[in-house]
């Protein structure tokens, strides 16, 4: 093991060690001459990455839907989502920034 920086490889082999010893981070540091906040670090790095990657999982694909009747130019159209938002769109709006917008509102 590297003394130095550190790559993802190594952080992770590191800690899949210490969650098979099953001992305490800082006695698991102390035995093989490791920083303990070395390894809080990359446990939290890792735990970031992690809800980052379980929360665009969870991303709710946009439905397709009917429009019954079609708006009038210029008309804003109302758009109601699962958590109560209301969002208001005109003609030629940004349908990528749109998207963000939903998923931060929605909690995703």
């Amino acid at each position: 093991m590297a003394q130095g920086k550190w790559s993802e490889v190594e952080a992770r082999g590191v800690l899949e060690a210490l969650k098979r010893s099953g001992l305490p981070l800082e006695r698991f540091a102390k035995d093989r001459g490791l920083v303990a906040q070395r390894l809080r670090w990359w446990k939290k790095k890792f735990s970031r990455q992690a809800r980052a990657a379980a929360a665009l999982a969870k991303t709710p694909p946009l439905l397709p839907v009917r429009v019954t009747e079609a708006p009038r130019r210029g008309e804003p159209v109302t758009v109601l989502l699962r958590t109560g938002h209301m969002l208001k769109v005109s003609h030629g709006f940004d349908e990528d920034a749109f998207a963000r917008v939903v998923a931060l509102l929605e909690g995703t």
